[in-house]
């Protein structure tokens, strides 16, 4: 992703909370990008790019991402001795269910789109399998961003010390450190730089 001027900076390992609503923002834009390509039904070179680009997102962030959540996030503020918390794990447990219902999503467009670079084509069935399950995973992760940014991630930002938070985000970077991503990506870039 491009830097803009007058972007606000990138959050890093140091503020995890803002760490994972950037990767929300990148979940959200990879969405829109494969809405597009299932729209245009043919894939150029350009559409080609983007498509191998999300697949390999989804691929990997995605499970890492959730991780951050359900291995590092969830636990701390479960581990919280707090009348919010409690209310909030019903809230935290749905979310859990609601990654691993867009794991098999993800998946299914991964198969997909697979086959439609390896032939340069898509069948109009196979199309329409991509396009659904592109649609109900924005219908799946508009209202599960909502809910983690304006509910689970306020909470976390009230409740969590700050050395808590610190160990949440030195549990992202040993996930990101083990399996920097796709080589040459901004993202790999940005933490191999910040692992050194």
């Amino acid at each position: 992703m491009p830097v803009n001027i007058g972007d606000k900076p990138q959050a890093d390992f140091n503020r995890p909370i803002e760490l994972m609503m950037d990767c929300h923002r990148r979940i959200e834009r990879f969405l829109m990008v494969l809405r597009k390509i299932g729209r245009a039904g043919k894939l150029d070179a350009r559409l080609g790019s983007a498509l191998r680009t999300a697949l390999d997102y989804f691929k990997l962030a995605g499970p890492r991402h959730n991780e951050d959540e359900e291995a590092s996030l969830f636990p701390a503020l479960t581990a919280c001795d707090n009348a919010a918390v409690a209310a909030a794990m019903l809230r935290m447990r749905r979310l859990a269910e609601e990654h691993a219902t867009a794991e098999k999503l993800h998946r299914l467009i991964d198969e997909l789109g697979e086959a439609w670079l390896k032939a340069g084509k898509i069948s109009a069935e196979d199309r329409r399998k991509f396009q659904h399950a592109v649609e109900t995973l924005i219908g799946i992760y508009t209202p599960h961003i909502a809910m983690e940014e304006h509910e689970i991630f306020p909470l976390a930002a009230q409740l969590l010390p700050p050395e808590t938070l610190i160990g949440i985000g030195e549990q992202m970077r040993a996930r990101r450190a083990a399996n920097p991503g796709r080589e040459g990506s901004r993202c790999s870039q940005r933490r191999r730089k910040s692992s050194s």
